[in-house]
Order: C-alpha cells, then structure tokens, then sequence
C-alpha cells in the first residue's frame, strides 16, 4: 500500500511539472544577490552576477533604496533587470548548420542597424521575441521554462548540438551594444551615414 501511494505521489508530481504552470525567474544584476523564496535581496556593486529560482505570483527586491514588488502572472520564464544598465536581447536562431551560409558586409550593416534599434528599444515585441529592459523592470521572456537565456559578456555556448533547433536568447547591455557597433563600424571603415548609402545603393 506505502509502495502504490509513493508511486502515485511520484506520478503527481511528474504530472504537475509537465503541466506548464510553471514560473522561472533569471535575475541579472550589478552586485551580490540573495534569494529567500520569493524575496531577492540586492547589495549593489559592479560585478555581474545571474540568479534562476521557482517564483509565485510575485517577487519582492529587498535593496538599500527600499523594497519594489513585481508581478509574475503567468507561466514562464522571466528576466528581471537589476542591472544599473538597459539590457536587451531577441532569440538566436540556432542547431542548423550554417556553416555554408556567407556573411556580406551589406549583412553587417543590417545587424548593426537591428542593434541600434534594439539599444533604443524600438521595434521590439514579445511577438518579434526581442526584448529591451530597463533597470528595475522584468519582462516574460518565453512560455518555455527550459529556454535559455545568455547573458552579458557570456558567448553562447559551443556545446548546443548543431541538429538540433534550441530556443535561446542572448542578452547584453546597452553599452555593449554600443561597443559592438562601434568595432563593426570601424571594421568596415564607415560610420552609420557611410553603411545607409551603402543600403540603398544595393
């Protein structure tokens, strides 16, 4: 009897956790952070530091400037900001084979304008699947909780298996963003008026 109730405790739980009600938080933010059930306590600083945990319907930050509550209705995975920066980001198509595919610099161009929108948060919907988050501010990311999220100063990870399709977003800051353009534009030998003739031209 102890042996069929176990077992259909276990079943409960598998059932539960496929059931997609589930709510993941990833805090990024500059300083040490602590989390205590719903909670995240933040001592501000300059490292970057990332947190994943279960949440409710709620998460509180505890930080010297005071307390701060942010509503996680629905299921899914979330990014909460607590970055003295912007971080933006979108999905990263990845796990096919794109080793044949040839980068032009008309190419670069069109990523560098994409980034600069995407710095100044334009353009950007949960639809499209860019995000742009302010400091102190969350944002749902995906329904899926077993999406990863990538973020600042961190690659993506050579490890993902190439057949495979993977839901991933990369994030960064603002001012990385704003370096990455700014070696792309250098490399080509052309600021941003120079790179929109050259759009036009093609």
């Amino acid at each position: 009897m102890k042996l069929h109730n176990l077992v259909y405790l276990a079943a409960a739980v598998l059932l539960a956790s496929c059931s997609g009600e589930a709510k993941k938080v990833m805090v990024m933010a500059s300083g040490k952070v602590a989390v205590n059930g719903n909670t995240v306590t933040l001592e501000p600083g300059t490292t970057h530091n990332e947190v994943t945990f279960d949440a409710g319907e709620k998460v509180t930050v505890s930080s010297p400037e005071g307390t701060k509550d942010f509503e996680v209705k629905e299921p899914g995975l979330y990014l909460l900001n607590l970055k003295k920066d912007t971080i933006a980001g979108s999905f990263q198509k990845t796990g096919t084979d794109n080793s044949q595919i040839r980068i032009t610099e008309e190419n670069l161009w069109e990523r560098v304008d994409s980034l600069s929108q995407l710095m100044k948060g334009q353009n950007v919907s949960p639809e499209k699947r860019n995000y742009s988050i302010p400091p102190m501010s969350i944002a749902k990311i995906s329904n899926n909780t077993s999406a990863e999220i990538i973020g600042p100063h961190r690659r993506l990870p050579g490890s993902l298996d190439p057949s495979k399709e993977h839901e991933v977003y990369k994030f960064y800051t603002n001012k990385e963003i704003a370096d990455i353009i700014s070696k792309v534009k250098q490399n080509l030998g052309g600021g941003a008026d120079s790179g929109k003739a050259k759009l036009k031209a093609n």
